[in-house]
């Protein structure tokens, strides 16, 4: 008897030990409605029962405090910006939208290239003022902003002095053609370089990300910041913590502007009301002062977009990287044949050329001598930009240096040949502008030439950098020579009959 009841004794302990084991695998599933041992369990990441509440709050919550985050504060600078790309809308719109477009209206026909210059000179002036802590220490933008403001004062020059032509000196402008409309296309492209360099913070030695920036400049800046121009109105136009003075000269600015716009559109839908308005304007010519209404408008929005861009916005630019090198065997067949192909070449002119032998085929050595001076330019051309990409991507060891060496050399005996040629033709002919440019290209290149013979001693010289500032600073130069004034002193002394005046270039 004893032992039979510790039996039943144990049978009713053994269902303790069970309870801890089906909680091990949590097979609870036959045990759902027993809350007791649930209630403990709360502080477990079991209650989702009283979460839905809490949940569906912070859902709804949420959006709002996104909204909060989204709405970003925009910096004194960036709302003053509104005014400064307005005056440059206007300053465009009558200096170099209304000046190009109604040409012999204000001046003689040099006019829209003086007003352009007058235009970019004070944009220049406008863009130094409003980054003026940003900039100013940059010696290299100075430099440009300097040849800039320079080509600008020669536009404004050319448009006084266009007419006054006087044989006996060379001290005016006489109104070269082909270097002002050049010049009307080199002082905007020089200028945006100058504010993505401002606005990027590049490297001279980042070429390729200045040049993907400077396209950037001119397709996507002035358009991404739009959304920017009319957050900072909306930031303006809320009520916030604003003086009364402040809200009230916001709503002054925008309700004339809206009267600016809407004023003349209905002088022109009614007769009558645009009779009325004439007779209260005088002669005010209500179709144009729309027109340049919208043209100020377009104009100030992309303006403020790419000066935003400029100053605010994200710089960065992702310039394809090219990783991969040309391998040393492909480098050095390709270098060894081009050389001993340019070495045959100066062989032969150093034979016929420059030494004068006697020339094959009943050919003239005038003939000779003048023919193919484009031709050399531009394979001297050709010649520094295979120096600069197997020196960039090239496996280079002594070989390489040698050919690459070589190749500058061979190039500047080719410029020099080049040289000649068009100095035997202009003796024949006399000089003109476009020989006179070429020549001004030709000792461009011998710099160039020289530059690449540094950077090989040299390899943190940002080679492509300082031959564009040469560049720029040679095209100045060229400018501020007089050219027509040059062609023609040239040509009198050397009793020419082709001198280039004003009136034979009409």
């Amino acid at each position: 008897m004893t032992t039979n009841n510790p039996t039943p004794h144990e049978s009713r302990q053994t269902p303790q030990p069970a309870m801890p084991q089906p909680a091990t695998p949590q097979p609870a599933t036959p045990q759902p409605a027993t809350p007791q041992p649930a209630m403990p369990q709360p502080a477990t990441p079991q209650p989702a029962t009283p979460q839905p509440a809490p949940a569906q709050a912070s859902f709804i919550s949420l959006p709002a405090e996104a909204l909060k985050k989204e709405k970003r504060e925009y910096s004194k600078a960036e709302k003053i910006l509104l005014p400064v790309a307005l005056l440059v809308a206007i300053l465009y719109d009558r200096l170099a939208h209304t000046p190009f477009f109604n040409d012999g209206v204000w001046v003689d026909r040099f006019g829209h290239i003086m007003f352009a210059g007058i235009f970019w000179l004070c944009y220049l002036v406008i863009f130094y003022a409003f980054y003026w802590k940003k900039i100013s220490h940059s010696k290299v933008l100075w430099f440009v902003a300097g040849c800039s403001a320079l080509l600008c004062i020669w536009n404004f020059l050319i448009g006084i002095y266009s007419e006054k032509y006087v044989h006996d000196k060379g001290y005016y402008y006489f109104g070269n053609h082909e270097f002002a409309s050049l010049t009307w296309f080199v002082i905007p492209a020089v200028l945006m370089a100058h504010a993505q360099f401002a606005g990027g913070g590049y490297r001279l030695k980042d070429a390729g990300k200045m040049a993907v920036a400077w396209l950037s400049g001119w397709v996507i800046k002035p358009f991404s910041g739009i959304p920017v121009l009319f957050e900072v109105i909306g930031a303006l136009c809320s009520s916030g913590n604003k003086s009364t003075v402040k809200k009230a000269s916001l709503g002054a600015g925008v309700t004339l502007l809206l009267l600016c716009i809407l004023i003349p559109l209905l002088g022109s839908a009614d007769r009558v009301f645009g009779y009325y308005l004439n007779q209260i304007v005088g002669r005010w010519n209500i179709g144009s002062f729309v027109w340049h209404t919208i043209v100020i408008a377009i104009a100030f929005t992309l303006f403020y977009s790419f000066l935003w861009n400029v100053g605010f916005g994200t710089q960065e630019t992702t310039a394809p990287t090219i990783s991969a090198r040309i391998d040393l065997l492909i480098s050095c067949i390709v270098l060894s044949a081009v050389t001993l192909l340019y070495l045959l070449f100066c062989t032969v002119q150093f034979t016929y050329l420059f030494a004068g032998a006697g020339l094959p085929g009943g050919m003239t050595y005038s003939e000779y001598a003048r023919e193919g001076f484009a031709q050399t330019v531009v394979v001297c051309a050709v010649n520094l930009l295979i120096f600069g990409v197997f020196l960039q991507f090239g496996a280079q060891n002594r070989i390489t240096t040698i050919l690459l060496a070589a190749l500058l050399a061979l190039t500047g005996v080719m410029l020099v040949s080049g040289f000649v040629r068009l100095k035997l033709y202009i003796d024949a002919y006399g000089l003109t502008w476009l020989r006179l440019l070429s020549a001004w290209f030709v000792i461009y290149l011998a710099v160039a030439v020289i530059c690449c013979g540094i950077r090989m001693r040299k390899k943190k010289l940002p080679v492509i950098a300082v031959c564009a500032m040469i560049l720029l600073g040679w095209y100045v130069v060229l400018g501020y020579s007089n050219p027509d004034a040059l062609i023609e002193r040239y040509n009198q002394n050397y009793h020419y009959n082709t001198a280039v005046t004003y009136a034979e270039t009409q």
